[in-house]
């Protein structure tokens, strides 16, 4: 379509200052369904140097992706300040393994666009589960001209009474900010808002881009300031994150603290530190793996935090510890623990074993984004991204603290079995550890076996874990892996992205796959084909027909989302399947399966009740947790 009037020099439209807006901030991909409120601003998209517009089969598939795409950049940032600090201005991290800077570097950010009503409902889940697990994702929504809304007229993709902010109050709940754009003269400004409200808060964001201000022109200019100040520093005790200079008497607060912390360290003999989600939404996983070197303690990760730093028995990975179903060698060492330092603290149910954390309250420090627990005393403003830095060159270092098991780490032992029979559980998941993760392979786990098999894997260097322990909607996986996949074509090194699902949780979003082999993706996806939601018949219904689902030939997914069309030549693909535990070891083994240059399926049939031995504790846990 003709743009409407000229621009000049110093100015650009409104939809492309959006664009450029999350260029600055590394973000390259935009997830979404095309509808007709939106269509003008995507012409902007297609036209755009950097951005580029991915198009979903559904906007609640394009919600998750955008949310595996935020979650894998953020990781990607964790890992570039960690190899990479020397190298990087004061408050900048490098984006996508080294190969650009960003304004502020805060953290990795997802960008998703529906149409007005129909559209941005469907994308709601999606969102609501960023929001619960502190992913930033700015959610624009393309919406009727002003003129129509104000003439209150009834539009298609409404509710038919002429109102057009019902949509935006169903997001006040489940968004850190949200813009509904009506004017030329703040809309920019409101754009910058949202943006510095989802980087700062690490959650979603909401805005709404009516069709006739996609072309209003705005002043280029302000794209020179960024959304985040460079001269922000995640260890600087002088700036918060938001750029905001921290007051004086915060910076007491601060130092009285660290003395406080420093005198219950003094006086513990077996202290650990327990890493959780927010390390890795708060980008402080460089500064948490500064104080466990400096201090020569262990470390432990929740599974909401694993792979906040990388887990190296040599450098002091102890395990996964989630309460009462952890690992009893694991629980065994935690426990005996007198003081446990917890960096980005997220206690849900499923992330500390129903709520069995046995710590007394004299026994715990939490260390959070916007404030600091010790003991019983809370501190407002202080941050993490402050204390974590000066704990390292203040507490000493412990020696003689308890040695976690052997056999975490990259250590795991695959238990002996019979070649002929059905693989299981037990022996699943310490092959996947000893035979398949390679260093920086992104593995994404969905809810149900996955989510707790996974826990007893080893992860080698520079692994991401992609998984939604929290919110837990199933079905996040698939779709998620298509976001991981796109944010790992951004790094400097080739990543392999692994997606381990149940043949249940699959079916929900499994359109997202033909997106895959469109783009021409090259995952391994590998589907646990135990016939029902066995998470589901753990906790109630073991034998209940609502706990089953309608069968699949998953040996026919990929030809049957490959056809030949008119602008599409179909792709090398290869299928594999399991239904013993010979043919997984040769598959495990087999190059052409290891070297990942084509998308895959590993379906592998296991039994139906069949289960890892953590969820079968969780599962008694949430029985009796629902009971009550």
């Amino acid at each position: 379509m003709s743009k409407p009037g000229q621009l000049a020099d110093n100015e650009v439209y409104l939809g492309t200052y959006f664009l450029d807006r999350l260029a600055q901030l590394g973000v390259k991909c935009l997830f979404g369904v095309p509808g007709d409120f939106n269509l003008t601003f995507l012409d902007l998209v297609e036209e755009h140097p950097d951005v580029k517009w991915i198009g979903n089969t559904n906007e609640l598939n394009a919600s998750y992706a955008a949310d595996g795409y935020a979650r894998v950049k953020q990781a990607q940032l964790n890992q570039d300040r960690e190899g990479d600090q020397a190298d990087s201005k004061p408050g900048q991290a490098k984006s996508g393994g080294g190969k650009d800077k960003t304004q502020g570097g805060v953290r990795g950010l997802g960008a998703l666009l529906t149409t007005q009503g129909v559209g941005e409902l469907s994308a709601v889940n999606g969102i609501a589960g960023a929001y619960a697990e502190r992913v930033p994702v700015i959610h624009l929504v393309g919406v009727a001209s002003t003129k129509l809304q104000k003439s209150r007229a009834v539009l298609h993709h409404t509710l038919g009474d002429g109102l057009t902010n019902v949509f935006e109050q169903a997001h006040s709940g489940i968004t850190c900010a949200r813009a509904f754009l009506q004017k030329a003269e703040d809309a920019a400004s409101e754009i910058d808002r949202i943006l510095l409200a989802a980087l700062t808060t690490a959650r979603p964001a909401y805005l709404t881009l009516p069709t006739d201000l996609v072309f209003i022109p705005v002043d280029k200019k302000r794209l020179e300031t960024p959304i985040i100040p460079d001269s922000v520093a995640f260890e600087n005790k002088d700036v918060l994150p938001t750029g905001k200079k921290v007051e004086d008497e915060t910076k007491k607060r601060l130092e009285f603290v660290v003395k406080e912390i420093e005198r219950l360290w003094e006086g513990a003999e077996d202290p650990i530190v327990l890493l959780d989600a927010c390390a890795i939404r708060y980008g402080v996983g460089h500064l948490a793996r500064d104080l466990v070197q400096a201090t020569k303690v262990k470390f432990y990760t929740t599974p909401m935090g694993r792979t906040a730093i990388d887990e190296d028995p040599e450098n002091g990975f102890g395990g996964v510890y989630v309460g009462e179903i952890s690992d009893p060698e694991v629980k065994e060492v935690v426990e005996k623990s007198d003081l446990v330092i917890m960096v980005g603290s997220l206690k849900s149910d499923f992330n500390t074993g129903e709520f069995s954390y046995p710590f007394s309250q004299e026994q715990v420090i939490e260390l959070h984004s916007d404030s600091t627990l010790v003991q019983y005393a809370h501190y407002p403003d202080v941050s993490f991204h402050m204390l974590l830095p000066a704990l390292a060159k203040a507490l000493k270092p412990k020696s003689n603290v308890s040695q976690p098991p052997k056999h975490v780490g990259l250590s795991t032992k695959v238990p002996e079995g019979d070649k002929d029979e059905m693989v299981t559980q037990k022996a699943f998941w310490p092959m996947m550890g000893a035979q398949l993760f390679k260093e920086g392979d992104i593995v994404v786990t969905e809810t149900g076996t996955s989510n707790f098999g996974i826990l007893g894997s080893a992860l080698p260097k520079g692994t991401t874990s992609v998984s939604q322990v929290l919110w837990g909607s199933i079905g996040f996986a698939n779709p998620a892996t298509l976001g991981a996949l796109l944010a790992a074509e951004e790094s400097s090194t080739p990543r392999r992205t692994i997606l381990f699902t149940g043949d249940g949780s699959i079916q929900l979003t499994i359109q997202e796959v033909a997106t895959m082999v469109r783009l021409g993706l090259k995952p391994i996806l590998v589907i646990l084909n135990n016939n029902g939601y066995t998470i589901e018949k753990l906790i109630h219904g073991e034998t209940a027909s609502y706990n089953n689902i309608p069968s699949f030939d998953w040996q026919s997914m990929l030809s049957f989302f490959n056809a030949p069309a008119p602008n599409f030549k179909p792709l090398p693909t290869k299928s594999w399947l399991a239904e013993t535990r010979g043919q997984l070891e040769d598959i495990l083994t087999n190059d052409e399966f290891q070297k990942a240059d084509k998308i895959q399926v590993l379906e592998v049939r296991m039994a139906p009740l069949d289960a890892p031995e953590s969820l079968i504790k969780q599962g008694k846990l949430s029985a009796e947790l629902n009971a009550a």
